[in-house]
């Protein structure tokens, strides 16, 4: 009886064991992946400048989407090599801490949210 309480014991451990280091792997793995496009977004007077740093499909993005809360989303097109992208005029009504988020629009038709950020209108 006590045998086989601790062989079910040690399974049980070598199990966990096992189940934390490829969960782990994993975790690694995923941070240190490529990222599909990298982005931040600034205000600039009444305007929202966008800027596109680097990433694995950089060059895959025709559109991105801007999306304010509690404002309908914006899409502008991105052309081929732009890395500053600018919709005009649309931060003049917003005002207060908003959060904001940034979706690509890929060649093959794929949506992703690539970036969420606060920003504060004035």
């Amino acid at each position: 009886m006590a045998v086989s309480l601790i062989i079910t014991i040690m399974l049980i451990l070598t199990g966990s064991l096992a189940g934390l280091l490829f969960g782990a792997g994993y975790i690694l793995d995923q941070s240190l992946e490529d990222p599909d496009v990298l982005m931040h977004a600034a205000i600039s007077g009444n305007d929202i400048v966008v800027t596109i740093y680097e990433g694995g499909r950089v060059d895959e993005m025709t559109q991105i989407s801007l999306e304010i809360e509690g404002y309908a989303p914006v899409v502008k097109s991105v052309p081929y090599g732009e890395r500053e992208i600018v919709f005009t005029g649309i931060a003049l009504q917003i005002t207060g801490t908003r959060n904001v988020g940034l979706r690509g629009i890929f060649s093959d038709g794929s949506v992703k949210l690539l970036r969420v950020l606060v920003l504060k209108f004035t």
